[in-house]
């Protein structure tokens, strides 16, 4: 279960994230992973994919942008969240650095998340079915 309070006034929502690829041992802490209700798929940045030494794979697959729709390459990798839910599964390897990690429905269907406003700040809890 993860329980976060986040400021009130930022219109993303953005959680800390610790992504790891297990084969080659590689792992790597972002605090601006964005949780994305809007994507289907979890994804991450080319920049952080070739640090962790990702495997991309060329499945053919396509994402809609600002600028239009392009080919992207998916690679296997691991979220860990900041309570310790683990989620392992091909992400996205998205074109543009903007984002360092984007956490979709892949990952946020598996669980209920709510949004409640305080005094100064959002509530989020996360919390797997």
């Amino acid at each position: 279960m993860l329980d976060l309070d986040l400021p009130k006034e930022s219109n993303l929502l953005q959680l800390p994230v610790l992504l790891r690829n297990i084969p080659a041992g590689k792992a790597t802490y972002t605090k601006l992973a964005l949780w994305d209700t809007g994507a289907e798929m979890s994804g991450i940045c080319e920049e952080l994919a070739t640090w962790l030494q990702l495997e991309l794979r060329d499945e053919g697959m396509y994402m809609q942008s600002a600028s239009g729709t392009v080919s992207v390459k998916v690679a296997n990798c691991q979220f860990e969240l900041p309570s310790g839910e683990v989620f392992e599964q091909d992400v996205l390897i998205l074109p543009t650095n903007d984002t360092p990690a984007i956490l979709g429905l892949d990952i946020i269907k598996q669980g209920f998340f709510s949004l409640k406003p305080e005094d100064e700040s959002l509530h989020f809890h996360y919390e797997l079915l």
